[in-house]
């Protein structure tokens, strides 16, 4: 059976009864036929219904094979309802009296031993949303033939949903980037391995890491990096919860083989926990080695909604991800690179005020101390109505949207900021007045109008006299106002600001 036929049998039988009483079930040769009754004005509620269930349900099904997989999803913790922090709780282990035989010591039956519990608290931090339009011209024709409509649901669903799950991957991959830039991880540094030597002391780098993980220690949380408390916290991890997340170049200069034999694992078991990616973001990094629980990875909504808008004859398709990603200071997780990571202790922008006009452009440059920092810099303007911001290689660029006054802030990604205020505005480009010539007697006035080019232009307007002896002139609500001084002649001169 062609695909096209399964993929519009498993459509059909998730519907409605009117549907399946409506429509029939597909077979190899009626493609025509299905396309001809749901493309009918009188089954446009059938439609409808089909391309729903399509795309919502039936679809994702069917071509997950095809999608891109994120093979970090298996970090991902679950799912928690929406609006619902995520509390993480450790708690050390008890520590050891003395045995004391006394009146002292049988005291202490009363007293209470309070649990040295820590709290971590982590709050949804991605909301995305993916759009996707599909044309009802384009949907008829792929009823054409079944290898034409397998194509069509194919190229939808992995636009929409593939998009959600590469960006999925970015996210994760970022706990570990982010972790490093705020040096809020444990940091091993050593050098790639691009030869035989510099292989052996990579494996056995990553090896010791993977042995002493099992042991209670203090040196592997970030915890204790991060706080620096008097009680220093304890963890451990279970050899079977260690995850290997290592970039495929580093993979393929050592071999998995040559890996699994270092951590005396059979190929087929280390590649279990062995994680690949292509980069961390950054080339000093070539990998994580931790407990899984390091990640802390939930799903808070993703749905899907749709509406046909009758004006373009296509529905219009939106899928919303919600999710929350964080990384525990309670797991072991160690970041292997090749240098230690600087974080910025302070952020400066090059100017604190910045005036442009509509569709006008501005750059800021953004300087970090150290000047080597590794922490990474995100914008956000505080009303995009006004101006946008983005930033490449440490120059921001803002573009005005429309007139008013916001504020750019610039963010390391340890939470170090720095502002600076765009005036937006909308010049003139041209100014005209109602007269070419005006005649006034000595201590008469008489009034000249004036018209701004765009009509909603923000520029002020000032006037002059050649010949103030002769007349003066003053300015109010597009109105100049000339009075007469004494005989004479002289030029009236209107300027806008720019």
């Amino acid at each position: 059976m062609r695909a096209g036929v399964k993929t519009f049998n498993l459509v059909r039988q998730d519907a409605s009864t009117v549907f399946m009483d409506t429509i029939p079930s597909a077979t190899e040769d009626n493609i025509a036929t299905l396309g001809n009754l749901l493309f009918d004005d009188n089954y446009a509620p059938q439609l409808n219904e089909f391309v729903s269930t399509l795309i919502n349900r039936i679809g994702l099904t069917v071509v997950r094979d095809k999608m891109f997989n994120n093979p970090l999803a298996s970090l991902k913790k679950g799912s928690v309802p929406l609006g619902t922090d995520i509390q993480e709780l450790y708690e050390n282990p008890a520590e050891a009296e003395a045995y004391e035989l006394s009146n002292t010591g049988m005291a202490k039956i009363l007293t209470i031993a309070d649990p040295d519990t820590k709290v971590a608290y982590y709050r949804r931090n991605r909301q995305d949303k993916y759009k996707k339009t599909i044309a009802r011209e384009a949907l008829r024709g792929a009823f054409v033939s079944w290898d034409k409509f397998e194509a069509f649901v194919s190229a939808l669903i992995n636009s929409l949903y593939s998009g959600a799950s590469i960006d999925e991957f970015k996210y994760t991959k970022s706990l570990v980037r982010g972790a490093y830039d705020n040096n809020k991880a444990i940091i091993e540094t050593i050098n790639a391995p691009v030869d035989e030597s510099t292989g052996k002391a990579f494996m056995k780098k990553v090896n010791t890491l993977y042995r002493m993980m099992k042991f209670p220690s203090e040196n592997y949380n970030a915890y204790n990096k991060i706080k620096n408390p008097t009680k220093r916290m304890v963890t451990w991890t279970e050899p079977e919860r260690i995850v290997i997340m290592l970039r495929a170049d580093i993979i393929a200069t050592v071999g998995t083989d040559v890996l699994a034999g270092a951590f005396q694992l059979s190929q087929t078991d280390f590649l279990a926990r062995l994680i690949e990616v292509d980069s961390f973001g950054d080339d000093k990094i070539l990998g994580f080695i931790g407990d899984e629980s390091f990640f802390q990875i939930y799903d808070n909504l993703m749905r899907a909604d749709e509406w046909y808008n009758a004006e373009v004859m296509a529905w219009q398709y939106y899928y919303h991800v919600w999710q929350t990603f964080a990384m525990s200071p309670f797991a072991d997780g160690v970041i292997l690179a090749t240098s230690a990571s600087k974080p910025a202790t302070a952020i400066e922008l090059s100017k604190s005020t910045s005036t442009i006009a509509i569709d006008g452009t501005d750059t800021f440059t953004v300087s970090l101390t150290p000047n080597d920092s590794t922490s990474q810099v995100s914008v956000r303007s505080s009303n995009e109505d006004v101006f946008t911001a983005s930033i490449s290689s440490g120059t921001i660029t803002v573009t005005g949207t429309g007139v008013g006054t916001a504020t750019l802030t610039a963010i390391t990604d340890n939470g170090k900021t720095a502002t600076a205020t765009v005036n937006v505005n909308n010049p003139a480009s041209k100014i005209e007045l109602s007269d070419d010539s005006l005649t006034v007697t000595a201590g008469a006035s008489d009034t000249v109008s004036f018209t701004l080019t765009p009509a909603d232009s923000t520029s002020t307007v000032t006037a002059s006299s050649s010949d103030t002896t002769a007349f003066t002139v003053s300015v109010s609500n597009n109105i100049v106002t000339v009075l007469g001084v004494a005989e004479g002649s002289g030029t009236l001169t209107v300027t806008t600001d720019n």
